[in-house]
């Protein structure tokens, strides 16, 4: 289980296990880790859970949140990753970083080792017609854009373009869903909240789920209708 270092001015102040989906950062008391000082914003920052990788990303605070030294807007987090808020420091430890990239961000493919030794058997043509033409397939997908659409309330036909890691929607402390893009495509995962996001009438449950273009999204109270563009 991964977990953050806090510390101020050199003294560590505090140990937490990131073991819930969501994890705020911020000035208010309810938060996960309180930081009183000053020009540390109300919630300052969350750290996302998705799959086996840890989020942080700033919740548009006023002084920014640095990442070794560099201001962020999200983060796929480290083993040793410093984050910097205000004069706090927080340092953050899992087994599980220290080992790389996990599968969600990168896709590791293996190649036969020309050493001389036997070849590996050949797949029917028929086969490997078939898987090019899937990979061909997947490529085209993983080019295309996501995009949502609000299609009700009173942002109802405007548009998000899914550009970055990762989007976040939902209401904070009701229903909270997160959107990332992976090599496979999107997936939405469930972050906060007693009842995970609808997909298509569905609950998605507690594990991240694909998305595919024209599915609905029911998530905070607010309905959403995911495309690839």
């Amino acid at each position: 289980m991964a977990k953050i270092v806090v510390s101020l001015e050199g003294q560590v102040v505090g140990n937490y296990f990131l073991d819930q989906p969501s994890f705020s950062i911020g000035a208010l008391a309810d938060n996960d880790l309180c930081l009183d000082a000053p020009g540390v914003s109300r919630v300052h920052a969350r750290i996302l859970s998705v799959g086996n990788d840890d989020i942080l990303e700033d919740a548009h605070s006023a002084n920014g949140t640095l990442v070794n030294g560099r201001p962020i807007a999200t983060h796929i987090l480290q083993q040793d990753d410093v984050i910097e808020i205000a004069n706090y420091r927080i340092r953050y430890r899992s087994n599980a970083a220290a080992g790389g990239p996990s599968f969600d961000r990168t896709m590791v493919i293996r190649t036969p080792a020309s050493d001389g030794g036997a070849a590996p058997p050949q797949e029917p043509v028929g086969v490997r017609a078939l898987a090019t033409a899937r990979h061909a397939r997947r490529r085209r997908e993983s080019e295309r854009v996501g995009v949502v659409t609000a299609i009700d309330g009173p942002y109802a036909g405007e548009e998000i373009e899914l550009l970055g890691l990762l989007r976040t929607f939902g209401v904070a402390g009701r229903q909270v869903a997160v959107i990332n893009r992976r090599p496979m495509g999107y997936f939405i995962t469930h972050v906060e909240g007693n009842k995970p996001a609808r997909v298509n009438g569905k609950s998605i449950g507690l594990e991240p789920q694909p998305l595919q273009d024209g599915d609905t999204i029911e998530v905070g109270g607010k309905k959403l209708r995911f495309q690839l563009r």
